[in-house]
């Protein structure tokens, strides 16, 4: 066949390079701080989110809630930022003024000067040190970024040469040190409270503590949380004197806030209300997100390349987009997301249902039911699933779909691999990261997928500059 293995093997269908409706967090900070030319604004904005925040611990989180309200708080040497002209992420220098690499094993940062937290102390490269250490031993996502698939850590050592100046020392190559680096979860604090928390996970709001524009001053947990500005931010003081973030999981809850102007923001809105807000007056603000949902296929449960090359076939994944998604996503044209740099767009399955049919004929048929898991956390996963129910069925292929809670979802996949099919959508920040979701041995390779030629691939990408 002339189809990329690669995509074979993996998916059904990968779609969504934009999903929701959402403001994402970076460009909405480009709001809440004036240029040199503005003046301040005194204004409290409100803003409905669907899920609560799940942790005080920058280093410790995973949601889009996490981040939302806690990348208001904290910031990272570098910053992840969307190139509207070439479509691609950028990462930029944040906190760090310069920076080089001196040979393909050490790297050198200088950081800007004049940053202050929100205790009034001036940043260091001190604080840089212990923070970093910190978040990669506090496990999470900083660990998973910083080591290997091997289980060996990729930073060496950090050498600290002054409060401006410090270095990075990795024990390999690493091309993706930067983009890593950029990820929120990688947040930096002051020295004491990184080494006061470096085995502990942080639940004091009083040692939320960062160099963002705002600082958090209350958590309702499943109510509200509320920032207020911090005056000292080194970018200048923010617009908006206080953000309430209110928590209101329902989406129609969240419409009905938004038209009655108990809110000015509602996040999460499902597509199909769009057109007639837009009708009603309201901005519809549509940004692209690395979410790429897929609907795995367990390489150990189906070996058969043939069969899961029909099971894409069997899947019109441009009717998904139109129809559930109402334009709102995409079909994925590789195995991430192409808003990553140096992703390439490959050719989707078309819809061919006749040829689904041929190849499981061919293999054999699946002679007997599928078993398609799916998360009851997603607002959109169970109507896909059903959808997909449907798809299979016209090639001949039967399926019992089976909802549970997140976390035991979470766990059939990544843990136990006790799966047919089960439906997901990562959020990854890098490549390596999305990479992760496919190589052999990542504990994010749910899936179980392994190919000589990807590896070679992958571990390539990981050393090359």
């Amino acid at each position: 066949m002339s189809r990329n293995p690669l995509i074979a093997s993996l998916i059904i269908v990968l779609s969504a390079s934009f999903i929701f409706i959402s403001v994402v967090i970076y460009p909405m900070l480009d709001m809440l701080y004036p240029s040199p030319d503005e003046t301040v604004s005194s204004k409290t904005l409100s803003i409905a989110i669907s899920t609560d925040i799940k942790t005080l611990d920058i280093a410790k989180a995973t949601s889009i809630a996490d981040f939302e309200i806690l990348g208001n708080v904290y910031e990272t040497l570098f910053r992840i930022t969307y190139d509207v002209d070439q479509g691609k992420l950028k990462y930029v220098p944040w906190l760090v003024d310069y920076y080089a690499q001196v040979n393909k094993t050490f790297w050198v940062f200088k950081l800007k000067n004049n940053i202050v937290f929100h205790n009034g102390k001036t940043l260091t490269a001190y604080d840089v040190n212990a923070s970093i250490v910190r978040a990669i031993t506090a496990g999470g996502i900083p660990q998973m970024l910083f080591t290997d698939t091997g289980g060996k850590p990729i930073i060496d050592r950090i050498v600290v040469f002054n409060e401006t100046y410090f270095g990075i020392a990795l024990r390999k190559p690493f091309a993706p040190l930067i983009e890593h680096l950029a990820h929120l979860s990688m947040g930096i604090m002051p020295r004491d409270l990184a080494e006061k928390y470096m085995n502990q996970t942080i639940t004091d709001i009083n040692d939320v503590v960062g160099t963002g524009p705002y600082k958090i001053v209350s958590w309702e947990r499943g109510l509200s949380a509320k920032l207020a500005k911090f005056e000292n931010y080194w970018r200048g003081v923010p617009k908006i004197d206080e953000i309430n973030y209110l928590i209101m999981p329902d989406a129609n809850t969240r419409i009905i806030a938004l038209k009655s102007g108990q809110v000015d923001i509602a996040i999460d809105i499902p597509p199909e209300a769009i057109d007639q807000l837009r009708i009603d007056g309201f901005n519809i603000i549509a940004t692209p997100v690395v979410r790429h949902v897929i609907v795995a296929i367990n390489t150990q449960r189906l070996p058969d390349t043939r069969i899961r090359c029909a099971l894409n076939y069997a899947v019109d994944k441009e009717s998904i987009v139109t129809n559930l998604m109402k334009g709102y996503a995409k079909v994925s044209n590789s195995v991430i997301s192409t808003i990553f740099p140096g992703a390439k767009e490959l050719k989707p399955f078309n819809y061919n249902p006749v040829r689904a049919v041929e190849l499981i004929n061919e293999a054999g048929g699946i002679n007997r039911t599928l078993t398609l898991i799916v998360s009851t956390k997603g607002s959109k996963d169970l109507e896909l699933a059903e959808i997909i129910r449907h798809y299979l069925k016209n090639v001949g292929v039967d399926v019992r779909i089976v909802p549970m809670e997140h976390t035991a979802f979470l766990n059939k996949v990544f843990t136990e691999h006790d799966f047919d099919l089960a439906i997901y959508g990562p959020s990854p920040s890098s490549t390596y990261y999305a990479l992760s979701y496919w190589k052999t041995g990542s504990y994010l390779n749910g899936p179980l997928y392994s190919n000589t030629r990807s590896r070679r691939a992958t571990r390539k990408s990981n050393l090359d500059y």
